[in-house]
């Protein structure tokens, strides 16, 4: 007796019941997603100051988080890797001009403009992001401690 409702109730459990996942479409879907999209951006870092970093599918710092501060930064590139805006998640942008004369800085009240002899290129890597002439303090992007 025990035996034909155990059999049964799998059965039912298997094919007829909507509370197992697997019969879900959706489910399926997001397994199929997971396994055929592993990308390197989907993976975070860390380096050996303890910052948090992601990387694009091109290998480059796509967001960067240090340790000592509670913002993230989102880097875009353009096709020759340079870096032409950041933007944080307390609501600064960094945009590089079209002319190549600095960068454009804005928050939710103010936006300047930071000559490109203040600080030249904007590099970001493993280490954090840089400034290639000056400080990154100039742009009031972070530093290191």
């Amino acid at each position: 007796m025990y035996g034909d409702y155990k059999e049964h109730w799998s059965m039912v459990d298997e094919r007829m019941n909507s509370a197992v996942h697997e019969n879900y479409p959706e489910w399926r879907k997001a397994k199929d997603r997971r396994s055929k999209h592993t990308a390197p951006c989907n993976v975070t870092y860390v380096n050996q100051n303890g910052d948090r970093f992601t990387r694009d599918a091109d290998g480059r710092v796509s967001t960067f988080r240090y340790r000592h501060c509670d913002t993230t930064y989102s880097m875009t590139y353009d096709d020759d890797n340079n870096v032409v805006s950041i933007s944080s998640s307390s609501g600064w942008t960094w945009t590089k001009m079209d002319d190549g004369e600095g960068w454009l800085v804005r928050n939710y009240f103010d936006a300047w403009h930071v000559a490109a002899s203040e600080c030249g290129e904007v590099a970001v890597d493993e280490q954090g992001i840089t400034c290639t002439t000056g400080s990154a303090s100039v742009l009031g992007l972070p530093e290191r401690p």
